[in-house]
């Protein structure tokens, strides 16, 4: 099945039988000795004093005093480690008690196995520990920064490394056809690779390339939500939700733990907009989605109406200028405090790229057409087949070509003027291009699907983890840097921790929503009221800890600087 949204849920997961068997040898046999009760206030103790101690030395080496609604999440990170610790205590003093472990199958529908009591809290104590770590890197003197490394040289010979390792993990698709699942995985995995480079590297040339690989992605927003809807019907609230989560629940962690603005990770609230967009246009009606009139005046209205919503400036201050809505997407950029109007932004990020979603539903909504087409041209004599292939090949390079010389060579201020319009047309070419054979159909690079599973997460994470910011609402302009005066070997052990906490970010996250978003949606009201309970408490112990201890627990050291 074809993506249905910018981020997936089917990477492979590496299993957890290192922590179960230390578990199981050193911690068991004294905690049956002490019983389940016992065991249960030991490991509450445990886990409160190391996260107290965890956190507390951290926050002593940040640069700024931190807010109440730091400290909220500082607090719920204690409380979740500490039931966690309880209770895994107490299921090992418990006699014959299953220990968690993780399916080795892929797919992340639980981390770490499906009913098992302990797998939300383990997730859970296993994502504040990252949160911890995220914050340390770039918000405390506890990890040194650097200045980038801008060769140009350097750049491409890696790229090419990687791609020659990337030619060895070619694998057969499972189900060969048009833009298959694991072809478009792919096509993240690689754009987002080099988009990874361009940054940590600052190569500024390749910015023309980098704004059409962002417009892919949201490309395929509007193509794999248009399929799924389309094809399943499922307009539910819970699919909504935890659509919603999957999308945001990494970054506004990540926000209010680091006193960032939404709008810096932009990535998330435009694919969130667009994503409910799509599910609007293809709610209405939906009982005539088979039906090509209608879908043709679906997308024919929904680019109108995205035209009207972008380009007439009262419709676009209407939209988003009421409260809270313009507090998601304000952005105050210390970069660039020229920019006073706090929507510039959001306007300039989310209107790059405010059509192409509407053009991925156009393809989806012509997908079956594509795929006939190129089963005909398969099933055509060998030589009417070269010559169509030949006839086409080159008429989408003579398109790209005239593209290039047009709009893709200008100057990045002048391309980005052209750049809603005409993103579609490098878009189309690789999907042609990319599909034109059953070979080419029938395979795919794996390294690249793995990296495409993972968008999401490395996308934040360069910013905090692979470089460091320059403080609240930064830009990732400097390295992290562990080992000192090696370049490259820094670059391989901050990358491989970079790459280690994304998959785990990744699938720790899938399974909280599978935890926390219920699958009957007769229990969602009720799992609504509790989050929101539980959010109005937390808010509740940061303002009282913050009045309790009005002096920061940040120390000098001016890491934002």
């Amino acid at each position: 099945m074809p993506d249905a949204e910018l981020v997936t849920d089917a990477a492979p997961r590496d299993p957890t039988q290192m922590l179960d068997a230390f578990l199981v040898a050193a911690v068991r046999p004294p905690l049956r000795r002490l019983g389940p009760p016992a065991s249960r206030v030991v490991g509450l103790f445990v886990g409160l004093v190391a996260a107290t101690t965890s956190l507390a030395y951290v926050g002593a080496h940040a640069a700024d005093a931190h807010t109440p609604a730091q400290l909220a999440v500082g607090v719920l990170g204690v409380v979740v480690v500490a039931a966690w610790a309880a209770l895994e205590c107490a299921a090992l003093a418990a006699p014959y008690a299953p220990v968690a472990t993780a399916d080795a199958e892929s797919g992340a529908k639980a981390e770490p196995a499906p009913g098992d009591a302990l797998a939300p809290w383990r997730a859970g104590a296993e994502f504040a520990v990252w949160m911890l770590f995220i914050y340390a890197c770039d918000r405390t003197d506890l990890v040194a920064r650097g200045e980038k490394h801008t060769s140009q040289k350097s750049f491409w010979c890696l790229w090419g490394l990687i791609c020659l390792a990337a030619a060895c993990t070619v694998r057969s698709c499972r189900a060969p056809r048009v833009l298959a699942r694991e072809q478009t995985e792919e096509w993240k995995g690689w754009m987002q690779l080099m988009f990874l480079l361009y940054h940590y590297f600052a190569q500024a040339q390749l910015y023309n390339a980098i704004r059409v690989y962002i417009a892919a992605y949201v490309w395929m927003t509007g193509y794999g939500n248009f399929l799924y809807y389309q094809k399943t019907g499922n307009f539910g609230a819970v699919r909504v939700c935890q659509t919603l989560f999957r999308l945001n629940f990494f970054v506004v962690v990540v926000c209010v733990a680091l006193r960032n603005e939404y709008m810096l990770y932009y990535i998330a609230p435009m694919h969130t907009l667009f994503t409910l967009f799509v599910w609007l246009a293809l709610r209405i009606a939906r009982a005539r989605n088979d039906d090509a009139r209608v879908l043709v005046v679906k997308v024919v209205s929904t680019l109108l109406l995205t035209a009207l919503l972008y380009d007439v400036e009262a419709v676009f201050r209407f939209a988003f200028g009421w409260q809270p809505m313009r507090a998601l997407v304000a952005f105050h950029d210390p970069l660039h405090p020229e920019f006073t109007d706090e929507l510039h932004e959001w306007r300039f990020r989310s209107g790059l790229d405010r059509y192409v979603w509407v053009f991925g539903m156009a393809c989806a909504a012509l997908f079956p057409v594509l795929s006939k087409a190129l089963a005909r041209v398969d099933a055509a004599e060998a030589a009417a087949r070269r010559a169509i292939r030949g006839a086409v090949v080159a008429a989408l390079l003579g398109a790209i070509y005239v593209y290039h010389d047009a709009v893709f060579s200008l100057d990045k201020y002048a391309y980005n003027g052209y750049h809603p319009y005409t993103s579609w047309l490098p878009i189309l070419v690789y999907i042609l291009l990319r599909n034109l054979t059953p070979a080419l159909r029938a395979r795919y690079v794996h390294l690249f699907t793995f990296l495409g599973q993972v968008t999401l997460e490395t996308y934040i994470l360069q910013f905090h983890v692979w470089m460091k910011t320059t403080g609240l609402n930064g830009s990732p302009k400097f390295l992290l840097v562990l080992i000192e005066g090696h370049f490259w070997l820094n670059f391989a052990v901050v990358s491989a921790a970079y790459f280690l906490v994304s998959v785990r970010v990744f699938r720790l996250t899938c399974a909280l929503r599978d935890a926390l978003v219920p699958d009957d949606a007769r229990d969602l009201p009720r799992a609504l009221a509790v989050l929101g309970g539980v959010v109005a408490a937390l808010a509740a112990a940061g303002h009282g800890l913050r009045a309790a201890v009005p002096a920061p627990l940040a120390a000098a050291a001016a890491v934002g600087e």
